[in-house]
């Protein structure tokens, strides 16, 4: 059986993919956030189709669960893409990387829902380190104009959405929890349409986006959606504190693409790349890839 690690792994490199696209769009195509999180939580919709698979009923108190799982991911996309929009990605994604996997290793302390022994515990911190390490940039103006607030919002969230998906996957099996919850990020999207201004710029979106614009989010969240899934099931499987410290191997991906565009399109993702700038990374990654090897031990 596929080790749920390299599940995890894959699901980054796709998920690297899917927030480069989302970056130029958010910046170049889309402005209101609420409208992007809005098409990324009812598209998930598609889950229904894997009802044939089969799919088993809940207690009341655990679709309440799982609602709550859902909809905090989708209002954790809105204020995740909020700070994206605001500043390069490749400066968000490891100060996210940092604050998602502690607000997990915490709730998952107090809820008695997950545990580490002491090599995971080494590797969970390699990995945290090696996130933050890898893009960690003080800007001119400060840390204040990534907005602290808005990605702490948005990890505190992901956390809560992750802990919470962990336990509906370990009352029933994963088609099941993956469905249940969801249709809870589904609700959530619902929920955004309450704002006059967003619910407006939702429905005007179709006519105001481009052909290239609808293609892009449309090819690169089959992208995500699969990263998504995948990162589920590693989830499903195993340790949701190790999954999302993982988020490391995502930051490399996104580093790598954005050299690539850097080079071959500026405007979209521009890196920076000087000979401190590179050993810092190179750093990053030997941590990240220690923290894989105490892991696999």
């Amino acid at each position: 059986m596929v080790s749920w690690i390299l599940i995890a792994v894959i699901a980054y490199i796709l998920l690297a993919v899917n927030g480069v696209a989302d970056k130029f769009l958010l910046t170049k195509r889309i402005g209101n956030p609420g409208v992007y999180a809005f098409y990324v939580g009812i598209s998930s919709l598609a889950v229904l189709a894997l009802l044939p698979f089969g799919i088993h009923a809940l207690t009341p108190a655990n679709y309440l669960v799982a609602a709550l799982a859902g909809i905090a991911f989708t209002f954790a996309l809105y204020f995740f893409y909020l700070s994206i929009q605001r500043a390069s990605i490749s400066r968000i994604l490891p100060i996210e990387g940092g604050l998602v996997p502690f607000f997990t290793l915490i709730l998952a302390y107090f809820t008695g829902l997950d545990s580490l022994n002491h090599t995971q515990l080494l590797a969970f911190a390699l990995l945290v380190i090696g996130a933050v390490v890898i893009d960690f940039k003080k800007t001119k103006t400060g840390w204040h104009a990534l907005g602290w607030r808005d990605m702490v919002l948005a990890a505190f969230l992901f956390a809560v959405s992750f802990i919470l998906t962990k336990y509906i996957y370990n009352e029933t099996n994963f088609i099941s929890g993956l469905i249940w919850t969801r249709l809870g990020l589904a609700l959530g999207a619902a929920l955004l349409l309450l704002s006059p201004k967003t619910r407006h710029d939702i429905m005007a979106a179709p006519r105001q986006t481009s052909k290239q614009s609808k293609f892009l989010f449309y090819s690169s969240h089959m992208a995500g959606a699969a990263g998504s899934l995948l990162q589920n099931y590693a989830i499903a499987l195993g340790s949701v504190v190790i999954v999302n410290a993982l988020q490391g191997v995502q930051f490399v991906f996104v580093l790598l693409l954005g050299i690539v565009f850097s080079e071959f399109y500026p405007k979209i993702l521009k890196e920076d790349i000087t000979g401190s700038i590179l050993a810092q990374k190179i750093i990053a990654i030997a941590l990240i890839t220690t923290g894989l090897v105490f892991l696999s031990l």
